[in-house]
């Protein structure tokens, strides 16, 4: 019997632990183990293995013989990342060496690897260099994958071309692996992580259940600012299988294929792109569900009715002769789901409601039965419309169940979690992480936290070490753009002061869904959607079908008015330079707003000497940023105020916004009726954007990045 290593240090944590993950490898396993008892290093060590329920009958036996080694036996198997992260969590160590069976120690290689990890103190995790059976080097250290290299590898071209340099790249092919050097990422077969890094990354990504756990957490120390080294100064023996490219239906193949999806489901930039408009592209998925089944069901109706036409004594028209009817019936459809709130915000990510489902179908069949009476459609057949009606609420009551559980099942499989970064306290977040359960289930991935930390050092992980932080409040903007965070979930307490209004106007525009956790009342009736969020009330701000439909109204509305004035300001502008008025009489002024959100627009305003701000026919450049749309003509703001502003609650919570601000051309101010737009009419011709006058406008018209001028009402 073979007992473990050294004994702990004085505070209980000892300089390393090991890991390995078996699995029916019981012969390899035993090697490992003899490797490394037989080159033990000179420091405190333990040795767990995790079992991940095989069913080899000579585990026993190595069982028996290494007593002293940890033995964690899984009643089933939970991949390789999960018995990674469960071997890690039943020890606390200094560095932590992650080992397959197949791993053979050679002698000095375990200090060697210490030593280069002791020296190198922003190594994250260190990949040693791998020999095969006859010595020859193992191409263990990676660059990421590519378009390129993800043809070359796993497709037939590689075949086609086994010698190609995009190949020879990515396996680093191209120096001589005898120096140590920071890489992409290293074989996750044989790797030291350092435990200070582990705070700073969390542990592997239980999401890899094979493969691509090794690619993902080099990436993630990479991104939390740690490097990944490969150093020549310890060498193992690694007998490498590679299963996955030994034939295309094995189980390995598809298992190196899921991990893959995964992979680019988790960073990939267009996956990113699509998770950031999620809700509106949620809506417009389930409207062409809703019109194929709606449609599908009217085809299938007279297709019933065509098989069954010795039953009935009138002859059925062609189906050309039905087309209008379904596109009306289409139509119809679609504006009964929007008036009922059918594509609302969230729609897909409640419980159904079979009763109000029911209701919309049975609105849909009632107007379109009462159409075809009205209109005296003689051609269209009753008996397809009486057959279509089973087939009408079959497809209103099966279309949302089955994107629900189609969603489901996406965030069950990990495939369509949003990623979620939390900015607040750190005791608060803690508190509500251990009450908040299982927030996979609510398609949230939790890349970690953001709050106040020390000036050296890191905070601790939390939930159980996989919630790591990330930085402080002045590094949010910094990680939701290199962690691709697509939701942002704040507590009151980081969300109060002027100051992070700004900071919150940057993440809106950047399109980054912002949910304030909080109890008050005032958020029911603030412009949010209200979800319970972790058991906690939340008010929820993100990119709507709503907020898309109006942006986009809006903006074809200032694209209109934009040509329009285009066509009249052009000729004057053409005039008033043969006249040589501008720039003698007339000046361009630079009129640069600030508001506490951080958008700071800046308007370019045409002014006479005197400061007083010429009519609308006159400004060419208002037209024209009308048009790119870098101002608009209708809003509920002010151009002086740069921003929609709603009243605040009580203890000064930040206000809620639909869309970017932009200075706003043309507003009611207010003011109410006929009388009202005439006035704001009025005021728009006179005074574009609600500017009378521009002081100092010799000093404006060269300076676009200086103070704001002064502007009166």
């Amino acid at each position: 019997m073979v007992a473990a290593g050294a004994d702990r240090t004085a505070d209980g944590v000892r300089d390393l632990g090991i890991v390995i993950v078996n699995y029916n490898t019981s012969a390899d396993l035993l090697r490992c183990l003899e490797s490394i008892f037989a080159n033990p290093p000179a420091c405190s060590f333990q040795v767990t293995v995790v079992d991940n329920a095989s069913t080899d009958p000579h585990l026993a036996a190595v069982r028996e013989r290494f007593t002293g080694v940890d033995w964690i036996l899984n009643r089933q198997n939970v991949g390789y990342a999960r018995g990674c992260n469960q071997g890690m969590a039943s020890q606390p160590a200094d560095w932590y060496l992650i080992l397959n069976p197949d791993i053979v120690v050679l002698p000095g290689a375990l200090d060697g690897l210490l030593h280069c990890g002791r020296t190198h103190p922003r190594a994250g995790i260190i990949g040693p260099q791998l020999l095969n059976d006859d010595d020859t080097i193992q191409d263990s250290c990676r660059r990421f994958y590519t378009l390129g290299t993800l043809l070359l590898r796993r497709t037939f071209l590689g075949k086609l071309l086994p010698h190609s340099g995009i190949v020879q790249r990515h396996l680093m092919r191209d120096f001589d692996h005898n120096a140590t050097r920071p890489v992409d990422w290293v074989l996750g077969g044989c790797m030291l992580v350092s435990g200070r890094a582990l705070e700073r990354t969390g542990p592997m990504d239980e999401r890899f259940f094979l493969y691509f756990e090794d690619v993902d957490w080099c990436y993630r120390m990479w991104q939390a600012g740690c490097e990944v080294l490969y150093t020549p100064d310890a060498r193992f023996r690694h007998r490498h299988r590679r299963a996955s490219a030994q034939g295309t239906f094995n189980r390995s193949f598809w298992l190196h294929l899921g991990s893959l999806i995964s992979f680019y489901e988790k960073w990939g930039l267009i996956v990113w792109l699509v998770k950031r408009w999620r809700e509106p592209l949620l809506m417009l998925l389930f409207w062409l569900v809703d019109m194929v089944c709606v449609g599908g069901g009217f085809a299938l109706a007279y297709g019933l009715r065509s098989l069954a036409g010795r039953f009935f004594a009138q002859e059925l028209f062609g189906f050309g002769e039905y087309l209008p009817l379904l596109i009306y019936t289409l139509l119809l459809s679609t504006v009964v789901f929007l008036g009922s709130g059918r594509y609302a915000s969230g729609g897909l990510l409640g419980k159904p409601h079979p009763l109000r489902d029911l209701q919309r179908a049975g609105t849909i069949f009632m107007l379109l039965l009462a159409s075809t009476y009205l209109g005296h459609m003689e051609v269209i057949s009753r008996a397809v419309l009486l057959i279509y009606l089973p087939l009408l609420v079959v497809s209103v009551l099966g279309t949302g169940r089955l994107l629900r559980r189609l969603l489901h099942h996406l965030e069950r499989g990990r495939l369509a979690l949003e990623r979620t970064l939390l900015v607040g306290d750190q005791g608060r977040i803690a508190a509500w992480l251990e009450g908040a359960g299982d927030l996979t289930a609510a398609g949230v991935d939790l890349i970690g936290y953001v709050c106040p930390g020390p000036e050296t050092g890191a905070l601790p992980a939390l939930g159980g070490g996989r919630v790591p932080w990330l930085g402080g409040p002045e590094d949010l903007a910094v990680v939701v753009r290199r962690y691709r965070a697509g939701q942002v979930v704040i507590w009151p307490e980081a969300a109060d002061g002027p100051g992070n209004l700004r900071l919150w106007g940057t993440l809106r525009r950047m399109g980054v869904r912002l949910r304030w956790l909080s109890r008050d009342a005032w958020l029911l009736a603030a412009a949010a959607r209200v979800e319970v969020f972790g058991g906690r009330l939340a008010a929820v701000r993100g990119i709507s079908q709503v907020t898309v439909a109006r942006a986009a109204g809006r903006r074809l509305a200032d694209a209109v008015v934009g040509l329009l004035m285009l066509a009249v300001c052009g000729p004057v502008r053409l005039w008033d330079r043969l006249r040589g008025h501008l720039g003698r009489r007339l000046r361009l002024c630079r009129v640069p707003l600030r508001d506490p959100w951080g958008f700071d627009p800046e308007l370019r305003i045409l002014a006479a000497a005197d400061g007083s701000v010429q009519p609308l026919h006159r400004q060419w450049h208002l037209a024209w940023d009308l048009l790119r749309g870098k101002v608009t003509l209708l809003g509920p703001w002010r151009l002086t105020d740069g921003v929609r502003w709603r009243e605040p609650d009580p203890e000064g919570m930040l206000v809620f916004w639909d869309s970017d601000p932009v200075p706003c051309a043309l507003g009611t101010g207010g003011r109410a009726g006929a009388a009202g737009w005439v006035e704001a009419l009025r005021d728009f011709w006179r005074h574009p954007g609600g500017l009378s006058r521009v002081e100092d406008p010799t000093a404006a018209a060269g300076r676009a990045d200086d103070e704001p001028n002064e502007v009166e009402r």
